[in-house]
């Protein structure tokens, strides 16, 4: 493979320079010492790598030779020291290589372009070693570059390097770096984070061996005490390496609250508690007292203060740390007084007993209970005296028990609670659920003390009761049959039973009650929602539109549907409902169009104390947005000076009194007819009211107006002109028809003012079908399915249909009610229906069947879309469909074709001028054209605002916000102070302003634009709080001077002054000796005190600090600490080793050049030798 060759001593000093040898002598690690090393214009970087076993490593390395010409490049790598027999690889020659290497290592890097880089794959243990690097340069020369490349083969990944900022602080973003070994391509790792909230991760990095993530987050106090974890996959090798950190991050306090313990003697203790990081370090209380706030110059964390007053006191606390503070919520003192809230509770115990248990509130405590028992009246003391008794119960008679409560103070007596009697079962019914398959869950429920034991049930079945032999409480039966049944159930008890009221089971049906119902959407868009009753549900809905008396199918088969409203023509829509049984059509629903005020009434409401309240209503589109009153009274006519909807006047004069009202949009007014207001008379207006009932049944029910109410009122019966009282005084009663003589009843109302009789009403008899009328369907292949209606009694039992075409009439060989004929054609056709029953027949009136058409009803609408855009949409009714859209713009009189196609499309907005835009619609039958559609402009500001934000050291920032088209370009600020306004001369949109003043101050801004300006309503500023000295405050002596710091938090201006032993010293200032200075970031204030000179003989310093006012005063005294003697000391001893090394290093350079001039002769005859060897 390779031939070992010897290298002597003499050789390996020659290929060494000067530099390296004076590092071998001066006993200096050789990488260190290599780097940068060059030799007569040979240079090679290379960087240590460490690398996982069974992985590769790709070691980077580059180098440079003199500049001189050569025929080509090659390159070799040794192991453990630069022979041949330690060849790991050779470009001249892949297989001259150590046997452990072939196939292993090759060098990657382009040699021509002076890279070296070198991989070795299928890392062993045994690979961890030094390497060195050799280059031929044919033609020229060859050199070995003596600076060994440390490679280091583990058998686990290191660990990840987790890289934490110096501080993590609530609100500041934060950054943390992950960093994970990544010598080998084919090994890349797969970094990942634990989950951490409001976080987010960066795009991975490699850079010099490593492969590194940075983690994005803001802090908070929900981090402190995470453990965060930074995991490594390395996919090649199965290998998994974890690290993690616990967060430390510092927050404000926070969760204040005051927590409160009752003491001997009247007494109580309160505690301050807060969470913060770092923790709170001082304690603020303060006392409420008839709405009066002091301070109680109370810095402990607990502090004890009495109770037990008759009026309310408040304590609350203010915890701070040396970054904010936080108060707790006001805790009250508790206060003495009788009791109160007194009530029994009732608790059911075993056989037939019942436990009372008295509650009362009182302070001092309820020490006495008293219980009483109520039966037939009478009150019996029953002379127990426990909180708690136990009485029976299940007696008819009504038995009642109430407790009293005695303190020293007082008592206090709850309200009697009534014992359960027992009875038979009462308000027994069913209830019905649906279940699968067509099948019914009947349900039986009864009241009864003792409870029901026993359920029967019946079915009721073309007038005939079976009892169905099934005993439980729940029954399941089907349902869906054409027949009507219906079911009842019996609960029993022992001491009797109860029935319930039949309920009927739901047969199938075809779709009835159908009906549109309107939602109002944005966008002047109404949503149109259709409903209808069918068993089985509905499966198709149809919508239809009127416009201009013509009928269109809209092609829309969803239960909803949206179309557009505010146009001046009046439009309705319709829908179809259709099941597997037939269809229903609902009637039509007029779409709202723009308006001014109109159908203006007045609605009046009786309320207590004969007054009465009036309420104005009015429809109008916009909506109404002022109200007036007008009283009419003697014939003359008053405005009233009440301006809301609503109005609150009295009644019960003699005196006839009217009201009307206005009301006003923006399109105009409209006046409501006067309403009367109500005096006292006689009944009038009477009225029967007829409703039909089962078993040819028909139900009479008497109306009459009457003040005051009608108290009695009397029925009479007319038959073959004879007038018959019916000795039935109700206001409702039942009476049979279906006769053929003419039957009438009529009803008397008596109050005590005097009577009133209704209009006679006639009971309907049997008659002929009416009312015939044909209901088209849409169906699928153009097919319309017609349905003939009509009104007869008895029932229609035949249909005949009939054709209308070219004006004559043919009769369909079809006899059902619904029929499918074809539509579509150019001619028109229309159908018409005759319906008979037993006593006659009936005709419809013909139905147009609908034709193809060319499209119409065009409109456009618009939507804004962002970047000054606007989104246009064309919509057109046809049939068949429209397939093309063709759009128009008009600006200046001018109409341009914008060779857009679509049915959409999108245009800017915002210029000076008026733009309008249209389109065309067009289909195989025609086309048809929409109204222009106006661009929006601009405008000037509006809507304008201040919002205001606390910022650190009592500073606030205020923003101006404002609406305007184009946006608005400036703002200019206004103070408010003492009733003077001033310019600020401050043109931003935000400013930062001081805050804390004991006066009043106000904002606002004025914002700008090309087209105008508005001004926002003033926002006043908050004012200040006092300060505290932080315990960071501290004196130090040094070897000549003393140097102090106090440390003060506030948010007002303050004075601070220092006080020596004889003298006081101002806030700034400088004599010589002594020199003060002061500083302020934020809400912290700083000042220093310098001393000089040595013979300072000062113990104690005091620190004061007095706000602008001069009513707080703080002070704090600083101990003195001294140091410096030890810095000197060691100072003094690393000069003299300093002074020794250095006469070290002079003999050990001598002695290297020395070595370096012997060695250098030897150079030139052993290049032929590694020649020869090389070879």
């Amino acid at each position: 493979m390779y031939k070992d060759t010897q290298i002597p001593l003499y050789r390996i000093l020659q290929s060494l320079s000067i530099e390296v040898i004076f590092c071998i002598l001066m006993s200096c690690p050789l990488p260190c010492c290599l780097s940068g090393v060059t030799s007569e214009g040979w240079s090679m970087k290379a960087l240590p790598r460490r690398a996982i076993s069974s992985s590769c490593v790709a070691i980077p390395c580059n180098f440079d030779i003199p500049s001189h010409s050569y025929t080509a490049l090659h390159g070799a790598w040794f192991k453990y020291w630069y022979r041949w027999k330690y060849t790991i690889t050779y470009t001249k020659d892949p297989n001259y290589a150590m046997a452990a290497f072939v196939g292993r290592a090759k060098i990657i890097g382009d040699l021509e372009g002076k890279n070296c880089s070198v991989r070795i794959d299928s890392l062993r243990a045994e690979d961890s070693d030094v390497y060195y690097f050799y280059v031929d340069a044919e033609g020229y020369t060859d050199h070995t570059f003596t600076k060994p490349v440390q490679l280091q083969v583990l058998d686990v990944p290191d660990k990840p390097d987790i890289v934490l900022p110096k501080d993590l602080q609530e609100g500041t973003p934060a950054h943390i770096i992950c960093k994970c070994l990544y010598t080998c391509p084919d090994n890349h790792p797969n970094l990942t984070w634990s989950e951490l909230s409001t976080s987010s991760v960066s795009n991975i990095t490699e850079t010099g061996g490593e492969v590194s993530a940075v983690l994005t987050f803001n802090p908070s106090f929900k981090h402190h005490g995470r453990t965060l974890r930074c995991t490594c996959d390395y996919p090649q090798t199965n290998h998994r390496v974890v690290n993690s950190v616990t967060l430390n991050v510092k927050y404000s306090p926070r969760n204040t609250s005051v927590r409160m313990t009752l003491e001997n003697g009247k007494m109580i203790s309160l505690s301050c508690s807060s969470d913060g990081n770092p923790a709170a370090h001082n304690f603020t209380w303060v006392k409420i007292s008839q709405s009066k706030v002091t301070n109680l110059a109370l810095a402990a964390q607990t502090i004890t203060v009495p109770y037990g007053f008759e009026e309310e006191i408040s304590y609350c606390c203010e915890a701070t740390s040396i970054l904010s503070s936080s108060q707790s919520l006001p805790i009250r003192i508790p206060t003495e007084y009788s009791p109160h809230n007194t009530s029994v509770r009732m608790t059911l115990e075993k056989g037939k007993m019942i436990s009372l248990s008295c509650f009362s509130d009182g302070n001092p405590a309820v020490h006495n209970f008293t219980w009483f028992k109520i039966s037939q009246g009478k009150v019996t003391n029953l002379a127990l005296d426990g909180q708690t008794i136990t009485v029976p119960y299940g007696f008819e008679e009504e038995i009642s028990y109430y407790c009293e409560a005695t303190s020293i103070l007082g008592s206090s007596q709850a309200l009697p609670i009534r014992f359960p009697t027992e009875y038979a079962p009462r308000n027994t019914s069913v209830r019905m659920t649906l279940e699968k398959g067509k099948m019914i869950s009947l349900s039986c429920f009864s009241d009864g003390n003792p409870a029901v034991h026993n359920f029967t049930w019946f079915k009721i079945s073309e007038g005939k009761v079976t009892n169905l032999a099934l005993a439980g409480q729940t029954i399941t039966v089907p349902y869906g049959f054409e027949e009507k049944i219906s079911y009842y159930c019996e609960a029993t008890n022992i001491l009797g039973s109860s029935q319930s009221l039949p309920i009927r089971i739901p047969t199938e049906y075809a779709p009835r009650n159908t009906s549109v119902r309107m939602t109002l959407e944005k966008g002047k868009m109404i949503s149109l929602s259709c409903f209808s009753d069918g068993n089985p549900a509905v499966h198709n809905f149809t919508w239809f539109k009127i416009s201009e008396g013509k009928v269109t199918n809209l092609a829309l088969a969803g239960q909803t549907i949206t179309v557009p409203y505010g146009f001046e023509e009046k439009i309705s829509y319709y829908c179809e409902a259709t099941n597997i049984l037939g269809s229903s059509q609902s009637l039509p629903i007029r779409i709202p169009t723009e308006y001014s005020a109109r159908n203006t009434s007045v609605r009046m409401t009786l309320e207590k104390g004969k007054m009465i309240s009036l309420s104005c209503s009015s429809d109008g589109n916009p909506a109404v947005h002022n109200f007036t009153w007008f009283k009419i009274s003697q014939g003359k006519v008053t405005t009233l000076a009440h301006a809301g909807q609503t109005i609150t006047v009295p009644y019960g004069f003699d005196e006839e009194i009217s009201y009307y009202c206005e009301a006003t949009s923006i399109l105009g007014s409209s006046q409501s007819l006067p309403i009367r207001i109500p005096t006292e008379y006689s009944p009038r207006n009477t009225s029967v009211r007829m409703t039909l009932e089962k078993g040819k049944m028909i139900s009479l029910s008497c109306f009459s107006d009457g003040n005051p109410a009608v108290h009695n009122f009397t029925w009479f019966k007319i038959s073959q002109g004879k007038v018959m009282n019916l000795a039935l005084d109700g206001q409702t009663i039942t009476v049979p028809y279906g006769f053929k003589e003419e039957i009438s009843y009529y009803c008397e109302a008596t109050s005590i003012l005097g009577s009133s009789q209704s209009q006679p009403i006639r009971i309907p008899t049997e008659y002929s079908a009416r009312n015939t009328s044909v209901r088209m369907t849409l169906e699928k292949g153009k097919k319309i399915s017609l349905s003939c209606s009509s009104d007869g009694n008895p029932a229609v039992h035949n249909f005949t249909w009939f054709k209308i075409s070219q004006g004559k009439v043919t009769t369909l060989a079809h006899a059902g009610q619904t029929i499918t004929v074809p539509y579509g054609f150019d001619e028109e056709i229309s159908y018409y229906c005759e319906e008979t029953s037993i006593l006659g027949s009936s005709q419809s009136l013909p139905i147009r069947i609908p034709t193809e058409y060319a499209p119409r009803n065009m409109s456009v609408r618009m939507t804004l879309e962002k970047g000054k855009m606007i989104s246009l949409s064309c919509f057109s009714d046809g049939n068949p469909a429209v397939h093309n859209f063709t759009w128009f713009k008009i600006s200046q009189g001018k109409v341009t074709n914008l060779a857009r196609d679509g049915q959409t499309i999108t245009v800017p907005y915002g210029f000076e001028k008026e733009i309008s835009y249209y389109c065309e619609a067009t289909s195989i039958l025609g086309s048809s054209q929409s109204l222009p559609i106006r661009i929006p402009t601009e405008y000037s500001p509006r809507n304008t605002s201040v919002r205001m934000t606390l910022e650190n050291g009592k500073m606030i920032t205020l923003s101006c916000s404002s609406d305007g088209n184009p946006a608005v370009h400036n703002f200019t600020w206004f103070k408010i102070s003492q009733g003077k306004v001033t310019n600020l001369a401050l043109a931003g949109q935000t400013i930062t302003v001081p805050y804390g003043f004991e006066e009043e101050i106000s904002y606002y801004c004025e914002a700008t634009s090309i087209l105008g300006s508005s001004q926002s309503l003033p926002i006043r500023v908050p004012t200040e709080y006092g300060a505290v000295i932080l315990p960071e405050s501290r004196c130090t002596q040094y070897l000549t001077n003393l140097t102090c710091l106090c440390l003060v938090r506030t948010n007002s201006s303050v004075h601070i002054t220092w006080a020596l032993p004889g003298r006081t010293l101002r806030q700034t200032g400088s004599d010589g000796i002594y020199k003060t200075e002061s500083a302020r970031v934020g809400p912290l204030v700083t000042n220093t005190l310098t001393i000089s000179g040595s013979n300072m003989a000062v113990q104690t310093v005091n620190c004061s600090v007095v706000n602008d006012r001069g009513d707080r005063h703080l002070q704090r005294r600083l101990e003195i600490q001294a140091v410096g003697e030890q810095a000197g000391t060691r100072s003094g001893l690393m000069w003299k080793i300093g002074l020794g090394s250095v006469g070290g290093a002079v003999l050990l350079i001598t002695t290297a050049i020395a070595i370096y001039l012997i060695t250098k002769t030897f150079r030139r005859t052993d290049k032929r030798k590694m020649r020869r060897i090389r070879k």
